[in-house]
């Protein structure tokens, strides 16, 4: 992209002074985070950061107003305070606010030091918390950038309490507190866990190295470590199938067991994973394998497979882009099947888990009002996000979560019965891997360039060997039902609506059928 073609993209997004910021980018730079906490039982984190060479009578330090993978707007700015800067000499800085997220910093051409410090007690994919059982930081909720500098190398310090450990997806060796990180979206990409004692354990996958980190809220039972860990790697297998071996040569699953909270978020090199149940070993699926499987799929599909608003990122303002229910409704499909597919759940369970997202998808009333892609467009009202009044979202809104699994069940079925299982939702993606993440590099941040719904309409026409556009209006665009009676009928299958929806096997089912059923149940091709 040409830099007058890349100034008027980030105008039209609004990004403040990008222009003067751009003319600044190709001098060299110093930009160095160091973060501590001192008194854990106050939540609050202290965090410095020293700029250096970056010209200009000001200083603009933006702190992001949201997080991606959590749409809605946070304003995390509302939990800083003590906000100081000085020169380097020590001396103060005069500083104003132009918004509430963004601090602008009077240096005269010089560098600065700025100090403050952030209140977090929330554990989640989203936030940060510190007491006295860890810290476990988002980088987004804490780290400020500098103004037109986020494709800049920076590095962060962490002094931890005394006797704690730190794990994150970059940690290399036991005691690591120095890190760098090639610009500013992968620092805030890097959640991290620091704390008393942990339980880290280690396999490899693909010539790649996978780490659970299990932070469990009181003892664990005996066993129950090992199976977790078993079942973790039994997932990762499947999906590298699904994609291939993912560019990497480390990925660290974080997980926080037992503690309150429930949520998962996804990550270039690792997952934050949350479940507030404690381990126990009568269950047929530990806390925090399902989120695995969901978390895990994203690190092709939106962490480099992505949507064209995910990467790089505006944090100045709220996204609203139509493609979630690829990003993550197509997630939500893989990830419930993966628990089968990998061999964590039985092909009764399979059944149960495909049943409740159809029956979702043909009984929840607002599938009626939003499309897929609408409701894509929406995640910033309902992502995570404060409701100031009542509304009416449980009769006028589907998650795209939901809409997008029903989508992608139906196209994996679909092509499975065409093709004689030959072809696949796998295929799809692939495709659309292709389109994206081999093209050529329209910005600094990762490799290729995110997708439209266009792209996704394409991959999909390419795979079926017809033309989808019609299904993606009606289906995507639209808020038809879909025939899913149909559809498992030639699978051999059929949809029983009573109490609980199930699917069950016809016993006449032909070979032909039966082959498309197994291919579906297990996630082969033929």
């Amino acid at each position: 992209m040409s830099r007058f073609r890349l100034l008027t993209a980030f105008a039209a997004l609004g990004a403040p002074l990008y222009s003067a910021a751009v003319a600044q980018s190709s001098r060299p730079a110093h930009i160095a985070y160091r973060i501590a906490m001192p008194d854990p039982a106050t939540h609050l984190y202290d965090v410095e950061l020293d700029v250096d060479g970056v010209r200009g009578r000001t200083l603009a330090l933006q702190l992001p107003v949201w997080s991606p993978g959590r749409y809605a707007r946070m304003d995390f700015a509302k939990n800083i305070q003590e906000f100081r800067a000085t020169d380097p000499a020590g001396q103060p800085l005069a500083w104003t606010k132009s918004d509430g997220s963004r601090w602008v910093v009077t240096t005269g051409g010089k560098g600065a030091r700025i100090r403050y410090r952030s209140f977090d007690n929330a554990l989640s994919g989203t936030f940060s918390v510190l007491d006295t059982a860890h810290a476990n930081w988002n980088g987004a909720s804490l780290f400020m950038y500098v103004d037109g500098r986020k494709q800049n190398p920076v590095t962060l310090a962490i002094t931890p309490p005394a006797g704690w450990q730190i794990l994150n997806g970059d940690t290399r060796r036991a005691g690591q507190r120095e890190y760098r990180f090639e610009n500013y979206d992968r620092l805030i990409d890097t959640p991290t866990e620091i704390a008393p004692s942990f339980m880290v354990d280690s396999f490899v996958v693909d010539g790649k190295k996978y780490r659970t980190m299990v932070h469990h809220n009181g003892a664990a039972p005996g066993g129950v470590r090992e199976r977790f860990v078993r079942d973790v790697e039994r997932i990762v297998r499947y999906e590298n199938s699904v994609f291939a071996p993912p560019p990497l040569d480390q990925y660290t699953f974080l997980f926080n067991i037992g503690y309150p909270g429930g949520d998962g978020m996804e990550h270039l090199y690792s997952t934050q994973i949350i479940d507030r149940r404690p381990w126990v070993d009568s269950l047929a699926v530990l806390p925090g394998i399902g989120t695995a499987a969901h978390e895990y799929f994203h690190v092709w599909n939106v962490k480099r497979v992505r949507p064209a608003a995910l990467g790089p990122f505006d944090y100045t303002r709220e996204q609203y882009q139509p493609s979630l229910w690829v990003a993550e409704g197509w997630t939500q499909y893989y990830g419930q099947a993966a628990l089968h597919r990998a061999g964590v759940t039985d092909l009764a369970e399979f059944y149960r888990s495909m049943a409740g997202i159809i029956r979702a998808n043909l009984t929840a009333p607002g599938r009626t009002e939003v499309s897929p892609r609408m409701a894509s467009f929406h995640a910033p009202f309902w992502d995570g996000a404060v409701q100031q009044q009542p509304t009416n979202g449980s009769n006028t809104f589907l998650s795209y979560y939901t809409g997008g699994a029903g989508r992608a069940l139906y196209l994996d079925l679909y092509l499975r019965a065409k093709s004689g299982n030959r072809r696949a939702l796998d295929d799809v993606f692939n495709a659309l891997k292709r389109r994206s993440w081999n093209a050529p590099n329209a910005t600094y941040y990762l490799q290729g360039r995110g997708y439209t719904e266009r792209d996704v309409e394409l991959a999909a026409t390419e795979v079926a060997g017809e033309d989808m556009h019609p299904w993606f209006e009606r289906y995507v665009g639209g808020t038809a039902d879909l025939d899913y009676d149909a559809l498992l009928a030639r699978a051999g299958l059929r949809l029983v609506r009573d109490e609980r929806w199930r699917i069950e096997e016809l016993p006449t089912a032909t070979a032909e059928q039966r082959a498309i059923r197994d291919g579906w149940t297990s996630g082969r091709k033929s």
